[in-house]
């Protein structure tokens, strides 16, 4: 984002309504939690079988990504994105590839074989970042394997 940096940092509890604020999109309205999902949210990012990270610009949350991990016996660990959001602004692309980017990175470190983000799932102008960073559909997904690309460190 030229001079402005975007960070990544984990996601924490307190920062409930600013990921509302960005599902809701720029016209939504943002609920006011009640106790069970501010109980849910809490739950989510102390799970260490996920990863809940936020992009930042100049203090804000922009974007987040959310991955979830499985073990498989015979095909090792898998990465899913559950949700991945960015705020709707001119710099939005290059905020989702600074996300697939980490996402890589995140599965990488958990030695995942693949990670994978459901095709009905992801939003239309995010399908081409997908595919520049070598994602391909697979089924009714998109998968990105890990194990063909080179490591970096």
């Amino acid at each position: 984002m030229h001079d402005r940096p975007i960070r990544h940092r984990r996601g924490r509890r307190t920062d409930l309504l600013d990921l509302l604020r960005l599902l809701a999109g720029p016209e939504g309205s943002v609920p006011v939690p009640d106790r069970r999902t501010l109980r849910r949210f809490r739950r989510l990012v102390a799970d260490l079988g996920n990863d809940l990270y936020v992009a930042v610009v100049d203090e804000r949350i922009v974007g987040f990504v959310h991955i979830t991990y499985r073990r498989h016996l015979a095909l090792g660990t898998r990465g899913r994105i559950e949700a991945l959001v960015v705020d709707d602004n001119p710099h939005a692309a290059e905020i989702a590839s600074s996300l697939v980017a980490l996402v890589e990175q995140r599965a990488r470190r958990r030695d995942c074989a693949d990670v994978s983000y459901a095709a009905a799932d992801v939003p239309q102008d995010l399908d081409d970042i997908l595919v520049e960073n070598g994602w391909v559909f697979a089924r009714r997904e998109l998968r990105l394997e890990l194990s063909r690309r080179g490591t970096t460190s």
